[in-house]
C-alpha cells in the first residue's frame, strides 16, 4: 500500500478501534497489515472504506494487531530468578504482601504464572495481581482461567498443574483460588491513565512493537506506577538503555529496580 492509504487505514482503524497505530515500528506494521489485507481483498480502497463492517474481521484485525503470543514461564531462566530472587526481596520489602501489575498480559499465562510463585511462597491470599490487555477476547479467556491446552500447559510443572488447575474436557481450568487474587480489566497503555503503588510491573514482549519515544514515554510511565524500590519485568528481548535506564537500577537479567528508592534513602540519610 502506498503512503497516502496507509495513512487513511491508520486513521479508520484508530477511528473503529482506537489503536493508534502511531505508536507503533512503521515498517514492521505496514508490512504486517499488508500481508492481512492481502488474503481478504485485492482492493485496499474498498478494504478500508468496508473496514468496520463485519465484526468477525474486526476482531481478526484486533487480534493480530495486539499480538497474542504467550506462556506460561515463558523463558524460563528470566522466571527462575523472579522466583529465587526477586521476589523474596520483594515479599521481604512487603511483609509478604504485594500489589503486582501484568500490563498485557493476553490470555492470562502471565498473571497465573506468577500467582502460582506467590502461592507457593504463601503470599497468594494476602496480594494482589491486577491483570489488563486491550484484546478483549484474550481477556475473557483470562478472566475465565481457560481452557487451556495441553500444549498451551506445557511449561507448567505436573505437580503445579494438579494444584492449581482442573481438568475438563474443554481443556485445563484455573481453580478457584488462583483464579480470586486475580482482577482482570481492560487498559489501552498508549491511552488509559495508570494506577499506582505496585511492587512488581510485569511487561514483557510488548515493548518491542512500539517506536523508541513511545517505549521510553511507557517505560517512564510504568516507573511512576511503582513504590520506590519497586520492579519492572521485561521482556527477554527486551532492555532498557540510556535514557530510559536512567530512572532504573539493573538487578541483572530483565529486571530493573526503581531508582526513586534511592533517592528517598538518600534524603532520609
Amino acid at each position: 500500500m502506498n503512503d497516502e492509504q496507509f495513512a487513511r487505514l491508520k486513521a479508520r482503524l484508530q477511528q473503529v478501534l482506537g489503536l493508534d497505530l502511531e505508536a507503533y515500528k512503521e515498517a514492521q506494521m505496514r508490512r504486517r497489515l499488508t500481508t492481512y489485507i492481502s488474503r481478504l481483498s485485492d482492493d485496499i480502497d474498498t478494504f478500508i472504506a468496508e473496514l468496520g463492517k463485519d465484526e468477525a474481521q474486526l476482531k481478526e484485525l484486533r487480534d493480530m494487531i495486539t499480538i497474542n503470543v504467550t506462556e506460561f514461564f515463558r523463558d524460563e531462566a528470566q522466571w527462575a530468578q523472579l522466583r529465587s530472587t526477586v521476589l523474596p526481596d520483594l515479599l521481604e520489602r512487603g511483609r509478604g504482601r504485594l500489589n503486582i501489575w501484568s500490563a498485557g498480559c493476553s490470555t492470562g499465562q502471565e498473571p497465573y504464572s506468577i500467582a502460582m510463585y506467590l502461592a507457593e511462597a504463601g503470599a497468594l491470599d494476602k496480594s494482589t495481581i491486577t491483570a489488563t490487555d486491550f484484546d478483549r477476547e484474550a481477556l475473557g479467556k483470562a478472566k475465565d482461567g481457560g481452557p487451556y491446552s495441553a500444549e498451551e500447559m506445557k511449561g507448567v510443572p505436573r505437580a503445579e498443574l494438579t494444584k492449581h488447575f482442573d481438568e475438563t474436557p474443554e481443556g485445563f481450568v484455573a481453580k478457584a483460588a488462583l483464579k480470586k487474587t486475580i482482577k482482570f480489566r481492560e487498559v489501552n497503555l498508549l491511552a488509559d491513565k495508570f494506577s499506582h503503588g505496585y511492587d512488581l510491573v510485569v511487561c514483557r514482549n510488548v515493548m518491542i512493537y512500539f517506536k523508541p519515544d513511545v517505549k521510553g514515554d511507557l517505560v517512564q510511565r510504568f516507573r511512576k506506577t511503582l513504590k520506590p524500590d519497586g520492579v519492572l519485568f521485561i521482556g527477554a528481548t527486551e532492555a532498557l538503555l540510556g535514557d530510559d535506564l536512567a530512572s532504573f537500577n539493573r538487578l541483572g537479567g530483565n529486571f530493573y529496580r526503581n531508582s526513586d528508592g534511592d533517592e528517598a534513602k538518600t534524603k532520609a540519610a
